[in-house]
């Protein structure tokens, strides 16, 4: 997920068993449920190699995450506290301390707590879980674009104008912003997916236009 094996990458349960000091049998679990995941390719007898980037199954990721995101808005605005602006607003300034590359990791991990809170505002808990756990592939291209661009600056204007639009009680403006700032990821697709198509499945090219 946090492209430290890169797609393609083979991946031995022998040798992950050793590094971790664990038998096979736990190794062999961990690799089916990151198959589940699509986060692996399992080639039973042969190999077992990291999944490349399906760019099909990103743009289905998206659109899960943009209506879920959406569709939350209203209710988040009726919840939403002083405290709950000013935590989001607090996300935002840890951010502004990993804008450097090599801290991509946790720039996208204050960026997550960032719409995780968005969801438990609103009471949508399993909303956010749900996106979670099939949004693997759409996480990855973030990861990647972090790791091998940096993360952008808009993605900072995109959070301080949702937490803006909190504080106003503007829906309206707010889910614009979280469309806005969804979008921008079908472009750092389109980037990445031409910059390092090696990393892709070559069936997926031009799903994404």
């Amino acid at each position: 997920m946090n492209m430290t094996l890169e797609p393609g990458t083979d991946v031995s349960v022998q040798k992950l068993s050793e590094r971790y000091g664990v038998s096979r049998t736990p190794v062999r679990e961990a690799v089916v449920r990151l198959q589940q995941s699509g986060l692996v390719e399992i080639y039973p007898q042969r190999k077992t190699v990291v999944s490349k980037i399906d760019l099909q199954r990103v743009r289905e990721e998206w659109f899960i995450r943009t209506s879920l995101e959406s569709a939350v808005v209203d209710e988040f605005i009726r919840k939403c506290s002083e405290l709950v602006a000013d935590t989001l607003q607090e996300l935002i300034n840890k951010q502004k301390k990993y804008m450097d590359k090599e801290r991509f990791r946790d720039f996208y991990s204050k960026d997550n707590r960032f719409h995780e809170l968005i969801f438990e505002t609103a009471g949508e808990e399993l909303s956010w879980f749900t996106i979670e756990e099939v949004a693997s592939h759409y996480n990855r291209i973030r990861l990647l674009h972090g790791k091998m661009m940096g993360v952008q600056q808009s993605g900072i204007e995109h959070h301080e104008k949702i937490v803006a639009a909190a504080r106003r009680r503007d829906a309206a403006a707010m889910r614009a912003v979280v469309m806005e700032h969804s979008n921008e990821l079908l472009e750092q697709v389109k980037s990445m997916s031409k910059q390092y198509p090696h990393f892709f499945q070559t069936n997926s090219a031009g799903i994404i236009g």
